[in-house]
């Protein structure tokens, strides 16, 4: 049941959530923010992926009255989320590739190399998400791609085209964008 819950249209959110090792903090969150970002992120290359984020969380904030007690946390947590297109095991496989430069600091963690142990312990970790949003829950990855490509072509078009008597235009748009 949990592969429904995690769900909205074709996109999966996956929320992992680990202790950290004891006195692994400060290397945990130096290698964490030492990951490339944007294009060269390791994340970049996973087929599908909508978003990922990878934070730690050390303490608790206290909300105050209202909250009743103060909450701490036994060990600060290695927090995962990610939304991508499809089904989990696929993902977990392309995961897998870049998963131990974050969970390597993780208590219990057993590495990618075994892709069965893998697996079952980042299930072990994961928690449910019931509700999250998706920017385009029924668009792929590679879908919106191609909407933003075809954005841009009818963008460069639009300038193009400005001061075309209509007809022209209307025959312009047809050469252009007929399929």
């Amino acid at each position: 049941m949990a592969e429904a819950r995690n769900h909205v249209g074709g996109a999966y959110s996956l929320t992992v959530i680990a202790p950290l090792v004891a006195g692994r903090e400060d290397e945990a969150r130096v290698a964490i923010e030492a990951l490339p970002v944007g294009a060269a992120s390791p994340l970049a290359a996973l087929g599908g992926l909508h978003f990922s984020r990878i934070h730690i969380v050390a303490n608790l904030v206290f909300q105050g009255p209202q909250q009743r007690r103060r909450e701490r946390l036994r060990s600060p947590q290695l927090v995962f989320t990610s939304t991508f297109d499809g089904a989990l095991d696929p993902y977990l496989d392309q995961l897998r590739a870049v998963a131990d430069a974050w969970w390597q600091f993780c208590v219990g963690y057993p590495g990618s190399v075994d892709r069965d142990a893998f697996a079952q312990w980042v299930r072990a970790h994961q928690i449910d998400s019931s509700l999250f949003a998706s920017a385009h829950p029924e668009a792929t990855v590679p879908g919106v791609h191609e909407s933003l490509r075809l954005r841009e072509r009818i963008i460069d078009f639009a300038i193009a085209a400005r001061g075309l008597e209509p007809a022209e235009l209307q025959r312009r748009f047809r050469d252009e964008f007929a399929r």
